[in-house]
């Protein structure tokens, strides 16, 4: 059902805020196909946790079982943090070049084939 409002209700209380952008990050529990410390991974939700705080205001974060197929063909399962921020438009475009500079460097660090990251529904692999 679509609405004129974008508003999900009939009234707008006052002070409501929307935040129309949403991010995921998928922080792997792994290095390529090798298991990592649970300090290490807890290090790295950390780390992603401080880089969304400080582009959007805040995050939420669960945990969960995740597969992949890698390069040779072979279902990887491991453990994933999934953490999501939310935030005004404006925002994301002041920092992108330097979010993506980060999942760049995360890539790097973590020693991954990539780094799944959800743009407003929309799954890529960097």
């Amino acid at each position: 059902m679509r609405t004129k409002n974008a508003f999900p209700f009939q009234k707008k209380p006052r002070g409501t805020v929307h935040l129309p952008i949403e991010c995921v990050v998928y922080v792997p529990s792994t290095r390529l196909d090798k298991k990592i410390p649970r300090r290490e991974f807890a290090t790295r939700i950390k780390k992603t946790a401080e880089e969304l705080v400080s582009m959007f205001g805040g995050c939420r974060e669960t945990t969960v079982k995740g597969r992949y197929r890698d390069r040779r063909g072979e279902i990887i399962v491991e453990e994933v943090a999934v953490l999501t921020g939310y935030g005004k438009g404006d925002h994301y475009l002041d920092k992108r070049e330097q979010f993506l500079e980060w999942l760049l460097a995360k890539k790097k660090e973590w020693e991954q084939e990539s780094i799944g990251f959800e743009f407003e529904g929309d799954l890529w692999y960097i």
